[in-house]
């Protein structure tokens, strides 16, 4: 005769008996932090690839800035059509990796466990990046400006969750969780 055990739900984590990280709550927050991490990164190589052009060419013609981008679009999976619209189809456009699609999913992630300090900055990276046009995108220096502008939007970010989840004390690991909880 096999034993029952009274046991919690398994996929189910807890501190106290009111407080549960649910399957859900758990999955948006990873969600959530895996696309701001592809934000970063795709905008950080953007970027690096207009400061190389602008080194290499003396801020000038843009071949060295073209062929940046082509590398990072072929890494990417990022077809282009258009190399006088790569980097707004990488850093705006491309559903799965560009920069603006990451964050608004990341945005998605956010509603369903973040506090209002961090779903604004969240917003307010992604109404800048709404407005942009590829003209805002067609030189080595715009678009090192852009992609300065998603690195502080980005920090940003980082400093609300880190205001609102952690604060400026050492937290044990019992509290970190519970902040999360909340």
């Amino acid at each position: 005769m096999v034993e029952m055990v009274d046991t919690m739900e398994p996929r189910s984590l807890t501190v106290q008996p009111d407080r549960w990280l649910t399957d859900s709550r758990v999955y948006n927050l990873l969600w959530l932090g895996r696309w701001l991490e592809r934000a970063e990164s795709v905008s950080r190589s953007v970027n690096g690839a207009a400061r190389r052009a602008l080194a290499a060419d003396g801020g000038g013609d843009g071949a060295e800035f073209a062929a940046g981008l082509g590398r990072i679009a072929d890494s990417l999976g990022v077809a282009l059509a258009d190399p006088d619209t790569a980097a707004g189809e990488i850093l705006l456009r491309h559903p799965a990796s560009a920069p603006l699609q990451c964050l608004v999913k990341a945005r998605m992630n956010a509603t369903q466990v973040a506090p209002v300090e961090l779903m604004r900055a969240i917003a307010a990276v992604i109404m800048e990046l709404e407005e942009l046009e590829d003209a805002a995108l067609s030189t080595p220096q715009q678009v090192r400006e852009v992609t300065d502008g998603i690195a502080a939007g980005l920090a940003a970010i980082y400093q609300a969750i880190e205001d609102r989840w952690f604060g400026r004390e050492s937290l044990t690991e019992e509290e970190a969780f519970r902040r999360f909880v909340q």
